[in-house]
């Protein structure tokens, strides 16, 4: 796994990813759970080629800064940068922009895993 791997994902803000509509406040615009949950889907984005067959990652941990609020119809977009590999743990940093203004930032850590055996451990704890 190389570092320096990076991939981007945009969207334009709705009703369903504002603060109102998730529940995390009362205000119309871009909800941290959402932009947090764009973050993640970019580190994932940014490793997922180069996994081997039937692995892919979960996240374990990420210490966010919402700085800006971004309005309902601006595009907002996540950018992840893999910074650090220990083993199967990889390290993001991640960077959050609307049209105007970096909105927020991030350091999200991943641990690559074995889907069959993610699953089954999952489906056992549910019995």
């Amino acid at each position: 796994m190389d570092i320096g791997l990076s991939a981007k994902v945009e969207k334009t803000v709705e009703y369903k990813d504002s603060a109102k509509a998730v529940a995390s406040g009362l205000a119309e615009v871009f909800a941290t759970p959402c932009m947090i949950a764009l973050m993640e889907n970019a580190a994932y984005l940014a490793v997922q080629d180069e996994l081997s067959e039937g692995q892919s990652t979960v996240g374990i941990s990420i210490d966010v800064k919402h700085m800006a609020a971004t309005p309902m119809g601006m595009k907002v977009w996540a950018q992840a940068k893999l910074v650090e590999v220990d083993r199967k743990k990889l390290t993001f940093e991640i960077e959050a922009h609307d049209e105007a203004e970096l909105v927020g930032t991030a350091v999200h850590e991943r641990f690559i895993i074995d889907e069959e055996k993610f699953i089954a451990k999952v489906n056992e704890k549910a019995k």
